[in-house]
């Protein structure tokens, strides 16, 4: 196994200049025909988040006790980690219907393709980032020194989400049905995580969902870390991010062995 990723490793190495050229060629080209262009990233969140403040604010959502910090911060926050997950594995899951003809045409680590869509994938959520900052700061949110782990927590949500994504990558080509059952099956998951509303909930079978949720904890720790300097459910994240570091090496194991034959399959589609 470890021979296998030293393996893919060196192929990322040798083709790096390539995925900065993608990325930039990506990035360039997703907002050069925008009237606004990169402005977008500041304006979808925060529509985002006046929809679920409007609907806290007329009474129709309970978000339990938030602990002090303000809703608008919170739902703010939760759903910028919550898109943090779930663009990766939306970007990443379509790279091989959605570049896979380039791979045939042209013999470079399949690998390559994904690693593009985590560097834009990162930088997109840079201005997210700052705008979370920024209303933070604004409403009061005294900032503690773990705060500086906010970044690394993210680590384990990101390698979940891109394991996610490289699977689904694959079976979309030859299992288009499955794939788009896990497509729609994510969106509903949003609901069954603490995100717009907290764990401490009266209902008594969503706080049973919500407790064996690992993106609770995957969440919840980053967030915490951010808004109130403290570390939550330590026990539980860390076994999250165990499992999603072992699942991650697997997946890339798996994406490695099977892309080729999809892409066979892709010409013949």
């Amino acid at each position: 196994m470890f021979s296998r990723i030293s393996h893919i490793w060196r192929g990322l190495h040798a083709y790096r200049y390539l995925v900065w050229q993608l990325v930039r060629t990506n990035l360039i080209g997703s907002y050069k025909k925008s009237f606004i262009g990169m402005a977008w990233m500041f304006i979808l969140p925060i529509l985002a988040v006046a929809v679920w403040v409007v609907l806290h604010g007329a009474g129709i959502v309970d978000p339990g006790d938030t602990d002090d910090v303000p809703y608008p911060v919170y739902v703010l926050l939760s759903t910028s980690i919550w898109g943090f997950f779930i663009d990766l594995y939306r970007t990443v899951s379509q790279v091989m219907v959605n570049s896979g003809r380039l791979l045939v045409m042209k013999d470079f680590p399949k690998e390559v393709l994904v690693a593009e869509k985590v560097l834009e994938h990162l930088i997109n959520f840079a201005i997210p980032l700052v705008v979370n900052i920024i209303v933070l700061i604004a409403f009061g949110i005294r900032f503690h020194w773990t705060a500086l782990w906010f970044i690394p927590s993210l680590i384990p949500l990101l390698l979940l989400g891109l394991s996610i994504g490289m699977f689904i990558a694959v079976i979309r080509v030859v299992a288009v049905d499955f794939a788009t059952i896990v497509d729609e099956g994510l969106k509903l998951v949003m609901f069954l995580t603490p995100i717009v509303y907290t764990s401490r909930i009266q209902v008594s079978w969503l706080a049973e969902v919500v407790t064996w949720n690992p993106l609770t904890y995957l969440i919840g720790f980053s967030r915490d870390l951010l808004t109130k300097g403290i570390y939550t459910d330590v026990g539980p994240y860390l076994i999250c991010s165990g499992a999603s570091l072992v699942i991650f090496f697997l997946v890339l194991i798996f994406f490695q062995m099977t892309s080729g034959r999809v892409l066979e399959r892709l010409t013949i589609v």
